[in-house]
């Protein structure tokens, strides 16, 4: 018996002696383990969209915010980029020069890493010598003055031709098929009408054809129904128009008043849907306008308007080349973003990568030169008939 009461006292005093050596190991272990790592939370990425909100051009701005909002949210959908969310800081710079200046100062001092914009080239040109020396990437759905990208020292990208391309295809068109005819040539006061004018005017002189018959500037000391009086006077046979849809479009109503049949091309701001309403369908019908070949009739743009149109939202006008804009910035931060999520963003790295690769958007493959423009731009004729804009 007494052996057997040993014999469990013995049992016992083991057991508790392997009880206390795990409980101190484990209590060991438990303190010398490093803590819980916490979720890292990564930073949003924001990105600026500026456009005229207010003023003649909102209506373009309109088409600029709606395009670049819905890229934005289906990257967001997506996941983002490498898991950061891009947030868009959305500013009116009315196209005026000084107030795209100051919207680009209020970028630059926010730390928006890049702007979608600005719209008019003036304003572009004004907010592009902010952006430079701050190194914020901008890319422009819309601005077409050739010294936009001569002079912006690299972080200036556009999704749209320049303006010497677009004015030497109008001024090839008269060559070709209204030689013969008497030339005006019209513009309203902006720096948009002045600087269209001034390449096509050049072309012209290129193509060794005379010098406009006529050559008008529509505005506050010169109504459209002058104008008219006087295009009639100098008997021509085409004008060219560079102004503001709504401005082109009362100076066609006027010219159609007057009995004047003469062709009409106009740049690309007669695009717009304002021309029309403007004019009359009955006396839009017939004008050619130089624009961009039309996104909706590319299949890589399918999705975008078929999910556009769903929204209730209109997929016409700059409301692709603002997506597109999109599409190249948001695939450039990617590899800029992903070797260090939580880093801030390289400015000039981003520059570097959006001029060194290739871009599939809604406009179709996209690539860039040296200097910012689109390596192969694809402009062609359109006409209104009815009412819709047509490719000729």
């Amino acid at each position: 018996m007494r052996k057997l009461v040993l014999g469990l006292v013995a049992v016992i005093a083991f057991g508790a002696a392997v009880a206390w050596f795990w409980m101190h190991n484990a209590r060991r272990d438990e303190a010398a383990a490093p803590p819980p790592v916490a979720a890292v939370s990564l930073p949003d990425i924001r990105i600026g969209l500026a456009a005229p909100l207010s003023g003649d051009q909102a209506a373009f701005g309109e088409q600029l915010k709606t395009g670049v909002e819905f890229a934005v949210q289906m990257v967001n959908a997506n996941g983002g980029i490498a898991g950061r969310k891009i947030v868009l800081d959305v500013k009116d710079d009315a196209c005026d020069p000084a107030q795209a200046a100051s919207v680009a100062a209020d970028f630059v001092g926010s730390g928006v890493v890049a702007v979608i914009g600005h719209f008019c080239s003036g304003a572009s040109e004004a907010a592009a010598a902010v952006y430079g020396p701050a190194q914020v990437v901008m890319v422009t759905p819309a601005s077409t003055d050739p010294r936009l990208t001569d002079n912006a020292g690299g972080t200036v990208f556009r999704t749209v031709w320049r303006d010497d391309y677009q004015g030497l295809i109008a001024a090839a068109l008269v060559k070709q098929t209204m030689a013969k005819k008497k030339l005006g040539v019209v513009r309203d006061g902006t720096l948009y009408g002045q600087q269209v004018v001034s390449v096509f005017k050049a072309a012209i002189a290129r193509l060794e054809l005379p010098e406009a018959a006529a050559d008008l500037v529509v505005g506050p000391e010169l109504s459209a129904k002058q104008a008219a009086a006087k295009l009639k006077s100098a008997g021509v046979g085409v004008v060219f128009i560079a102004a503001a849809p709504g401005r082109a479009g009362g100076l066609v109503k006027a010219l159609r008043d007057a009995g004047i049949t003469a062709s009409i091309i106009g740049a690309d701001a007669l695009a717009s849907p304002e021309f029309v309403k403007a004019a009359g369908a009955k006396a839009a019908d017939g004008a050619i306008v130089t624009f961009a070949r039309n996104p909706l009739d590319n299949p890589a743009a399918a999705k975008a308007v078929e999910k556009l149109l769903d929204q209730g939202k209109d997929p016409s006008g700059y409301v692709l080349n603002a997506f597109a804009a999109t599409e190249v910035l948001t695939a450039a931060l990617g590899p800029v973003v992903k070797p260090d999520p939580t880093a801030a963003i390289d400015g000039k790295r981003l520059a570097a990568t959006i001029r060194v690769n290739r871009f599939t958007t809604v406009l179709g493959e996209l690539a860039f030169d040296a200097k910012g423009d689109i390596a192969k731009p694809g402009v062609v004729y359109y006409v209104w008939k009815g009412g819709e804009l047509k490719a000729m």
